[in-house]
């Protein structure tokens, strides 16, 4: 039996969760056979854009690689954002038997509305001069819809740690970005210079401008 047809009895169990959790959260189940359209149940998908046959994250892919599952039964509570900077809190479980990983079940928490929240609260605690402090996790995931793969995953990323999302960025950050997605050699994929150039909201010709500028820089 298929990693695929075993992961049929999970079906029930997603959606239980999905409907338990409401609204706000994101169930999916991943086929740990099949990385390149992983995803074999969604729930809420419209929260980070993804659907059924979408591909896995690269994070995911790196769990698997890593065999993060031998050591543990599931990871709990992690950052993870959408390409538009939508921020979740995430979680996945490792479906195994015995040693054999058959998927992942991952809960996304979309925290939207408690950002708003959030913000008014940290706006009365300036206003009362009350310090308040704001704990990050050491570790992000790219919720991704995009069949391109890690080329596209790598630009998202890249821009989402350089930039802040809800802002124009500044020209020199739309320089680093162009300069570490070089590094990564993101620019030998086809098509990547259009993306990076959408991506940005600037154009083809500017891409190759400051391409030539990092190679003259560094010859």
């Amino acid at each position: 039996m298929g990693g695929n047809a075993k992961l049929k009895r999970y079906f029930p169990l997603v959606a239980f969760i999905s409907e338990i959790c409401g609204d706000d959260f994101e169930v999916v189940l991943h086929d740990a056979y099949n990385h390149e359209n992983s995803v074999v149940a969604i729930y809420n998908g419209h929260l980070s854009g993804r659907k059924i046959g979408s591909p896995m994250t690269e994070l995911a892919e790196k769990l698997i690689k890593e065999k993060i599952y031998e050591k543990k039964d599931f990871i709990a509570n992690y950052e993870g954002r959408n390409r538009k900077g939508k921020r979740f809190v995430s979680s996945t479980f490792f479906i195994k038997e015995g040693k054999e990983l058959l998927g992942l079940i991952c809960i996304n928490h979309d925290i939207s509305s408690i950002e708003i929240v959030d913000r008014n609260i940290q706006s009365l605690l300036k206003a009362f001069k009350i310090p308040g402090k704001y704990k990050n996790s050491g570790m992000t995931e790219t919720l991704d819809n995009s069949i391109e793969g890690i080329s596209s995953t790598l630009i998202h990323s890249t821009i989402l740690a350089v930039a802040a999302p809800g802002r124009p960025m500044h020209t020199s950050e739309k320089e680093k970005i162009i300069l570490e997605l070089n590094k990564r050699g993101v620019f030998s994929t086809r098509g990547a210079v259009k993306q990076v150039a959408d991506e940005l909201n600037i154009s083809e010709p500017t891409v190759y401008r400051y391409l030539r500028k990092i190679k003259d820089n560094t010859d």
